[in-house]
């Protein structure tokens, strides 16, 4: 029987796929040129659950060299090779960032985790007191608008708002935000978007799950993954020299508007940005509602392999090992529960 947990690996490569394709709407400029259909099904036809070097918690792991990570237990992990080669044989996009991953395990896991590192220089957090969230979702939303206005109304996407305004935190150097968005059936996406500041760039971490069970998602992302999270010594933030450390155009503000306004805002500055209208477009991200909207309802047990919805190879394999991952620490938590008297225990 497909799972939460099932239906919502669909979720994390089509969800690539479309900030993929933001980037390229704003930019003008394709960033991964898609893979053809006989590329893809030679890439599925070649994996298997084995092809994936799984690292199941509990267990420690490198991000990259800039980070160390502790996989709690119930979660699975995909070093950068594995996460972006995982999005390739799902027809997916991996923009070449991608660092690491975690999944859960289980019918009560409906939120995943992309790691990623950008390489842009020390970011000068000076703004950390002057975020303007109203002048930032003012942007989002005009951009959203204009967008909408070029698709049909089935695809389009609204902004809701702030679910969590930006914010600094100066101790950790984490810049936190989480923008709210709806699509024409008024099913609600999530995503929460933490960046780590570190000595020549920031690692981005971003939890993406549906609205409804946002807060208790969130508690257990940041119990689970983000306060699992360290920065090596050599990359941290305060580690910094000046002297011989590249230094970023950026500010705060220019890493909340995200991917292609980045790069937009690197050239002409985030005030010529806003007047220029180049607004941050968010509405590539719309199929996203599509499967947010399967995981909450729920799917066909036996799926039509001429459905669009049919799971790939890849998705299988991955549900095959989060299947195996749940029994397994079933059975454990079992012989661990059994008492002094039973006459099974060993």
């Amino acid at each position: 029987m497909t799972t939460l947990h099932d239906t919502f690996e669909r979720d994390i490569t089509q969800m690539k796929r479309w900030l993929a394709s933001l980037l390229a709407i704003l930019l003008v400029a394709s960033f991964q040129a898609p893979f053809s259909t006989t590329a893809s099904a030679e890439s599925e036809s070649n994996s298997s659950t084995e092809d994936y070097q799984w690292i199941d918690g509990p267990s420690n792991v490198v991000l990259d060299n800039k980070a160390t990570l502790t996989v709690a237990e119930n979660l699975s992990y995909l070093d950068a090779a594995n996460t972006q080669r995982f999005l390739e044989d799902t027809d997916s996009f991996p923009n070449g960032t991608e660092i690491g991953s975690i999944y859960g395990a289980g019918e009560n896991s409906n939120w995943y985790v992309i790691f990623e590192y950008n390489d842009t220089g020390h970011v000068d957090d000076s703004e950390k007191d002057d975020l303007d969230a109203a002048e930032l979702l003012d942007s989002y939303k005009r951009g959203t608008e204009e967008q909408n206005e070029k698709t049909t109304p089935e695809n389009q996407l609204f902004i809701t708002g702030w679910e969590i305004e930006p914010a600094y935190d100066s101790t950790k150097h984490q810049l936190i935000y989480s923008l709210g968005l709806e699509d024409a059936e008024q099913a609600k996406l999530v995503n929460y978007n933490v960046n780590v500041l570190t000595r020549e760039g920031y690692i981005g971490v971003i939890l993406v799950t549906d609205s409804a069970n946002f807060e208790e998602n969130r508690k257990q992302f940041e119990s689970s993954v983000l306060n699992q999270l360290n920065v090596i010594k050599g990359n941290t933030y305060e580690e910094f020299d000046a002297s011989v450390d590249k230094k970023s155009e950026l500010g705060l503000t220019s890493l909340i508007l995200g991917g292609a306004g980045v790069a937009v805002a690197k050239k002409v500055g985030l005030l010529l940005l806003l007047k220029k209208g180049w607004f941050v477009i968010v509405a590539a991200i719309v199929g996203a509602f599509g499967w947010i909207r399967r995981k909450l309802t729920g799917r066909k047990k036996d799926a039509d392999p001429g459905d669009q919805n049919s799971l790939s190879h890849a998705e299988e394999a991955y549900q095959q090992h989060a299947a195996g991952q749940e029994s397994t620490d079933y059975d454990r938590h079992q012989t661990d529960g059994r008492s002094d008297t039973d006459p099974n225990k060993r």
